[in-house]
């Protein structure tokens, strides 16, 4: 079965459960059990499937998806908010927290909308600011900008590579490709980036935990 047709078999199911499955994706894709749900993959199916029209509405798919994102991450705020650092401790999460915390500190509330693409903090990020009783208007608007700007990314991305199998396919069949290469490029220099400051952080640790 080649992907062409493996995606048409996806498609039937779109056709059912198409807004739910991206809405439930796209939110615990943020939660620490993420990596069990690849919901950056499932968005970028969804735009692919929303390309012929059938299965799901571009507009739409963005919209469920940056709804469950945005639902994410102010179940995280408000998790942090009523519980402290409880969550950080039961999932030994420590190390991470601090680094998260690092990030509030240091960028402020704009990281919101670069740390969504990173696994290592997009969720506690958003848990160190309910901590940290950070301002929850600010909170929330930059929570919604990053919630549409990552949804509608890896859906137009989805939705742009559609076009290799419609009218385009012959004429246009790098389309596609070039939407995965900067994909797969833009993740790569964001993950690069939070590991080589994470690195720093760890470097530098020691140091501040000998002066507190």
């Amino acid at each position: 079965m080649d992907l062409l047709n493996l995606l048409d078999k996806i498609g039937l199911v779109f056709d059912i459960w198409g807004y739910p499955i991206v809405f439930f994706a796209s939110l615990f894709e943020i939660t620490p059990l993420g990596w069990a749900v690849p919901g950056g993959t499932v968005l970028v199916i969804a735009g692919y499937l929303a390309n012929d029209g059938n299965s799901i509405n571009l507009i739409s798919t963005i919209i469920y998806g940056t709804l469950g994102t945005w639902l994410a991450f102010i179940f995280a705020y408000q998790l942090g908010s009523k519980t402290g650092m409880w969550l950080v401790r039961k999932l030994k999460q420590e190390k991470t927290a601090r680094f998260a915390k690092k990030l509030l500190q240091n960028n402020g509330a704009t990281i919101l909308t670069t740390s969504m693409l990173a696994n290592l903090t997009r969720f506690w990020v958003s848990y160190i600011a309910g901590v940290d009783k950070y301002s929850f208007l600010r909170f929330n608007l930059y929570a919604f900008i990053a919630s549409i700007t990552w949804v509608a990314l890896m859906v137009l991305i989805g939705f742009f590579a559609g076009f290799e199998r419609q009218i385009l396919r012959n004429i246009v069949s790098k389309l596609g490709y070039l939407a995965w290469g900067l994909l797969f490029l833009a993740i790569f220099v964001i993950v690069r980036s939070v590991k080589h400051e994470y690195k720093h952080f760890k470097e530098d640790e020691p140091y501040h935990e000998n002066h507190k």
